[in-house]
């Protein structure tokens, strides 16, 4: 079943919107049991679960949801940095009346889900960390080149960031036509419903990226052995976007985690190899169900 095809699957009952601080926020949950939480990548959209959704929720109640900024959920006029993401968490989980949870978050999703767990421990029952972002304090040369502060002048519909943008999310796959085209299209399509996203976008880069690497506030390789929550983290070994090194080193440094590494495969492995993904994340889960952890 191709993306947009089960893109068409979201909007259905499961499909919701719900006010965060102001915010119209677009999310679905499936399934029944222990809450799971998907938080998405840069740039990315809760269409990019699809082919985890119908899996992961034939176990657990499973919440996805388009981030602030994002897909089809508002873009206020904020500072989208790390401590606006992380707060952005609590908040949604607090008024869906969800105490505590896992997460799983992929690439800048995986950097908000462990700033959740070294700020909120008890928040979080346990950690998917997808190619996560912030595992360095060095950054891609691309990310560089869209925070300059020249692409915010452009328009959206042929701005250098678009294009950037277009070339990093086919990038993100080890297989270029595995599903990348049809996920940048959609990407596209909602860049054109919602041309603010671009200055979200933007934002985002801003507070994470300087001409020198990533922010210290966006960097967690010091804060890694504060995760209380057991952690498995996840990466394609041919990912061009965080080298797979990133995800050794930080395995070392966080008290109870393991790593699974997934040959030919990208920055996506939950859609290019999503069994293989699958598969491993609900053996995790299962393996550490907060009812199941020693007190």
């Amino acid at each position: 079943m191709s993306v947009s095809e089960m893109a068409n699957l979201t909007k259905s009952e499961y499909e919701k919107y719900i006010t965060i601080e102001g915010m119209k926020i677009r999310y679905l949950v499936k399934g029944a049991g222990s809450p799971v939480l998907l938080l998405h990548g840069y740039a990315h959209f809760l269409e990019t679960w699809d082919f985890n959704l119908r899996p992961l929720s034939q176990h657990y109640q499973v919440y996805a949801m388009d981030l602030p900024g994002h897909g089809l959920s508002d873009k206020p006029g904020v500072a989208y940095n790390i401590f606006f993401f992380t707060r952005f968490v609590i908040d949604f989980m607090q008024a869906l009346g969800i105490e505590h949870a896992g997460l799983i978050g992929h690439s800048m999703g995986g950097q908000i889900s462990l700033n959740v767990a070294v700020n909120f421990p008890g928040k979080v029952d346990s950690l998917v960390l997808e190619t996560a972002a912030g595992l360095s304090h060095d950054v891609s040369l691309l990310h560089k080149i869209c925070s300059l502060p020249v692409l915010g002048s452009a328009d959206t519909r042929e701005s250098p960031i678009k294009t950037a943008l277009g070339q990093r999310m086919k990038r993100e796959f080890y297989h270029p036509d595995f599903a990348a085209r049809e996920i940048v299209d959609l990407g596209y399509r909602f860049m054109e419903q919602m041309p603010e996203t671009r200055r979200v976008l933007l934002s985002i880069l801003h507070h994470s990226v300087t001409a020198d690497g990533l922010r210290p506030e966006v960097v967690m390789v010091d804060r890694l052995h504060l995760v209380k929550s057991p952690a498995l983290l996840i990466h394609g070994a041919q990912d061009e976007i965080h080298p797979v090194e990133l995800s050794q080193n930080a395995c070392c440094l966080i008290p109870n985690a393991r790593l699974k590494v997934i040959g030919e495969c990208g920055h996506c492995p939950h859609i290019e190899k999503a069994a293989e993904f699958n598969e491993a994340v609900i053996s995790f889960l299962k393996a550490n169900q907060p009812s199941s952890l020693s007190v």
